[in-house]
């Protein structure tokens, strides 16, 4: 049994990336939107309050302030939201943007139409999952839309991560969440968990949602670690109007 504790206050490996040279492509300031949310926005009222929970350096904040939404993120690393705010100063956003770990969000009860959290929510212990889609919950108005994702447990990725574990490179430290426990490295996220997903741990997850869609978002890989699938569970769901 695994000793690891993570302290969500350890974001030197957050400030690393977003402030490096090497920022993935499709997660920089002004790349192009993920087509899940492009999709799903379309379902959320013109002109509403959109919160991104692990915002990073603002690419959804300024794709969805500059489609005319009143845009808000949280992010843990103080150095991703400073290149945020100014991504959306430079296209003349209005962005309430700060610095918190994502289980504590900074905001009132029901403040938001709408939150999304893409590519960040599984970077926890399950238990910080709970903590941080109960947060959404209690940030979003009664009816408010909710898209988020999950890595699935059906893909290429999570086998080649239980292959690590058996030979000693990795650590399982809770059903389906690994990290690795060696020095954090320049650029590296693999230091913090990677909690992967069935459908049923999806669906309980959002147990306190109703859950208007939920897929897998899967397309074909090959890679040197063999032929799979890649990609993730994505979810939208609704808070509901009463209760």
């Amino acid at each position: 049994m695994s000793s690891f504790q993570f302290n969500p206050d350890e974001h030197v490996g957050w400030e690393q990336i977003w402030l490096s040279d090497d920022i993935p492509p499709r997660y920089r300031s002004f790349a192009p939107p993920n087509d899940t949310v492009v999709e799903w926005v379309e379902a959320v009222p013109s002109g509403g309050s959109i919160l991104d929970v692990g915002c990073g350096v603002g690419r959804h904040l300024v794709y969805l302030g500059g489609r005319g939404f009143r845009v808000a993120g949280v992010d843990i690393s103080p150095g991703g939201v400073r290149l945020a705010v100014a991504a959306c100063a430079e296209r003349h956003i209005a962005a309430d943007v700060r610095a918190s770990d994502m289980t504590t969000l900074p905001w009132a009860d029901m403040t938001f139409d709408a939150a999304l959290s893409t590519s960040a929510i599984h970077h926890q212990l399950r238990v910080g999952m709970v903590q941080t889609l109960a947060e959404t919950w209690r940030v979003l108005k009664p009816g408010g839309l909710l898209l988020v994702d999950f890595p699935c447990t059906d893909t290429l990725v999570y086998q080649q991560l239980r292959r690590r574990v058996a030979a000693g490179e990795l650590t399982e430290v809770e059903p389906a969440t690994f990290v690795d426990e060696g020095p954090v490295r320049e650029g590296d996220d693999e230091y913090l968990p990677h909690h992967f997903c069935d459908e049923a741990d999806a669906r309980d997850l959002l147990r306190d949602f109703e859950i208007i869609r939920l897929w897998a978002d899967l397309h074909d890989v090959q890679s040197e670690g063999g032929t799979g699938k890649a990609g993730k569970w994505v979810a939208w769901g609704r808070k509901p109007l009463s209760g």
